[in-house]
């Protein structure tokens, strides 16, 4: 008897598992249940979880095309873009529509860095009059991404001739502009934008940047001052606007201004290296209070450049070489191009004894003495109007 029992529990344990497991195949292939898992997953930012969903959906028979193009965007937001592309071109080209077909197998491509392809596919859209506003930015940057920087300008003038409301269009033509050095032209274009969006932030931003880098400082000023009045609780116009005027000898002011920014709470690594420059312009004896706002400024971002790049070059100064070292090697790693980080290792090397390491940097560098604040401000000046362009 008792043995009978024994065999009755593990067949009833046998066939509980049994029809647990069609109950997961049959989960794994609920596409609504597992779409919707799936972007739980992605807007929890919990990629590798929802690829593993959309891994078990793949597997299974009966998917609809529609399903198989949805469930490519999902790979696509996981940024898992190879997987995208098959998906999207095992199903016919009308699927969801030839629009979106063929975007996302071009954004896709531009997300491989296969831009030649992204070019192909939107081509097509542009013969046969579907390239929407999406497609339109996403052509102009491939261009500009191969150097055909011709194609590009005029897929963007095109586009803004068409849609004056297309803001991506004016950022990604002021970044096409500024990519070649056409700073007066980036700020016409800016204007442009200003005057249909007078509300937007980050329009005064790369226009005050044009404005700086063609040496119009105080129009640059009257830009950053509106980017903050619209946007008070962003860091890069206050950052913008202190550096405008450092760069007109107003130290005094950028300081007050800094000091305020840190009082409302304003969190930006970059806004203590700055005050930490204007306190050196006003009282370069003061070095503690400097090297407190550049800790702070590290503590904030361990991996800044600027902040470490100076805070190397002052613990030199103060004899504490080693400690130096440390933060200028980590920046020079950073930062292979920071000609600032590179010339006070070179100089710290020389004090160490490492004369070989330190002729090397010197030869790379000529022995031209540059200057941080300058190397760093150039630097966020070209990414404020190289990076606002929202490319696709």
């Amino acid at each position: 008897m008792l043995i009978a029992a024994a065999c009755r529990s593990v067949c009833l344990l046998l066939c509980a598992g049994a029809l647990a497991g069609q109950a997961s195949e049959a989960m794994k292939c609920d596409t609504t249940a597992a779409f919707s898992l799936a972007k739980q997953r992605l807007q929890a930012k919990r990629y590798d979880d929802a690829v593993a969903t959309l891994d078990k959906l793949k597997s299974c028979d009966g998917l609809s095309p529609l399903d198989v193009f949805e469930m490519g965007w999902m790979y696509g937001r996981a940024r898992h873009f190879a997987d995208a592309l098959k998906l999207f071109r095992s199903v016919p080209g009308d699927i969801p529509d030839r629009a979106s077909h063929h975007y996302a197998i071009a954004l896709s491509a531009f997300e491989l860095a296969d831009y030649g392809s992204t070019i192909e596919e939107l081509k097509i859209l542009e013969v046969e009059g579907l390239l929407n506003a999406e497609s339109a930015n996403l052509l102009a940057v491939s261009y500009s991404k191969l150097g055909l920087y011709v194609q590009a300008e005029a897929t963007l003038t095109q586009e803004l001739a068409h849609n004056r409301d297309d803001l991506t269009a004016y950022l990604n033509l002021v970044t096409l502009y500024a990519e070649q050095g056409r700073f007066a032209e980036a700020k016409q274009i800016a204007s442009d934008a200003a005057r249909t969006f007078p509300n937007c932030s980050a329009v005064f931003v790369v226009r005050g940047a044009a404005n700086t880098l063609i040496g119009q400082l105080d129009d640059a000023y009257k830009d950053f001052s509106k980017a903050v009045s619209l946007a008070p609780d962003k860091a890069d116009p206050r950052f913008f606007l202190a550096l405008t005027r450092y760069k007109q000898g107003r130290f005094a002011d950028a300081i007050s201004s800094l000091k305020s920014d840190n009082r409302l709470g304003i969190a930006d690594s970059d806004l203590h290296y700055l005050l930490a420059e204007c306190l050196l312009k006003v009282n370069g004896a003061k070095t503690q209070t400097v090297m407190a706002e550049l800790d702070l400024a590290i503590r904030m971002n361990a991996n800044s450049v600027s902040a470490r790049a100076l805070r190397g070059r002052l613990l030199l100064q103060s004899g504490r070489v080693k400690e130096a070292a440390t933060d200028l090697e980590l920046a020079l790693r950073q930062d292979p191009n920071s000609r600032s980080a590179a010339y006070s290792l070179a100089r710290t090397y020389q004090r160490l004894g490492r004369i070989e390491e330190s002729r090397l940097l010197f030869e790379r560098l000529r022995n031209a003495k540059p200057d941080s604040l300058d190397e760093f401000s150039q630097r966020r000046l070209n990414e404020a109007l190289t990076e606002k362009g929202v490319q696709q």
